[in-house]
């Protein structure tokens, strides 16, 4: 298996050299850089992707079914049009596009993301971001389930961002958590100077409490994200898994989709499903697509001639 990121950047759509006739696979819309990113084509070629926590199902336009149907909901596309747009797509829809198109025989995913230029503050002054609502608790994504009491998981990598309750809630509910080999990964450099800070200064507790390690990865480089993941695969006992919370930034969440989608004997998501707030961010920086290529044939001996 051999995957691949190539990556474009631009200050507009316009500069992503996005496919022509495109399908926009989307979610909600919540602020600026949602609205700029959906209105790069037009409504018609606009499909809205939503993920149901309570029955683990998926909606396609305006047809919801078990999310383990993703494939099938998804083989009415040309997936070499389909792109997906993760600045609005929860991860957990973000995971079952990904994971449906791989699945069914794609051999390249596109991915727009746009960073903002500003995320909301609780204050004007203050330090904390508002990106969530509370929320309800980690539950469990089809195609990617992990059973974390059991000894088969034997490590696990947690994406950081902002919100720090996030990771705290996680080694709560799943106290078992502390004993396995879990690596804190940070977007660093951040999307802009200072917001490492405010990542890495509101979980110091949790990190002096627990003794876990720490890694980083610059924020908006999702190649870099799963070649993090991809050290602690390398390092697995015979036979042993491993889980991926992607509770940071976006990219890296994108990196965990696709690596849950191809290594799904191995790898299982710990997510939290959070609401996110309306408004979160304010205005647009960087555009980016991610073109990422998968070979299944890569490494696999060819048969002997005759």
């Amino acid at each position: 298996m051999k995957v691949k990121f190539f990556s474009r950047s631009g200050t507009s759509a316009a500069e992503l050299q996005l496919p022509e006739n495109m399908v926009l696979l989307h979610g909600e819309q919540l602020d600026d850089r949602g609205q700029l990113a959906c209105g790069c084509v037009p409504e018609s070629a606009r499909v809205l992707l939503g993920y149901g926590v309570d029955d683990m199902s998926l909606t396609v336009g305006t047809e919801t079914k078990s999310s383990d149907l993703a494939s099938e909901m998804l083989s009415g596309f040309d997936r070499d049009k389909v792109v997906l747009e993760a600045t609005t797509l929860g991860f957990a829809e973000l995971f079952c596009a990904t994971n449906a198109l791989l699945a069914s025989g794609a051999t390249s995913v596109n991915i727009i993301y746009v960073e903002p230029a500003q995320y909301q503050r609780a204050s004007p002054s203050g330090d904390q971001f508002m990106l969530s609502e509370p929320t309800r608790g980690y539950a469990p994504i089809p195609n990617a389930i992990v059973d974390l009491t059991s000894d088969e998981v034997e490590a696990g990598v947690f994406f950081l961002g902002f919100e720090p309750e996030r990771l705290d809630r996680a080694l709560e509910e799943h106290q078992m958590i502390a004993s396995k080999d879990v690596k804190l990964v940070f977007g660093i450099p951040a999307y802009h100077p200072g917001w490492e800070l405010d990542a890495i200064i509101p979980h110091l507790p949790a990190l002096v409490q627990h003794g876990l390690q720490l890694d980083y990865c610059a924020a908006n480089d999702p190649e870099a994200a799963f070649e993090c993941l991809e050290r602690t695969r390398a390092a697995l006992s015979e036979d042993k898994r491993m889980f991926v919370a992607p509770i940071g930034p976006k990219p890296c969440g994108i990196a965990s989709a696709i690596f849950a989608s191809v290594y799904p004997e191995q790898v299982g998501l710990l997510f939290d499903h959070p609401r996110r707030k309306k408004k979160r961010s304010t205005g647009t920086d960087l555009w980016h697509r991610f073109t990422v290529t998968v070979d299944r044939n890569e490494g696999v001996p060819s048969e002997a001639e005759p």
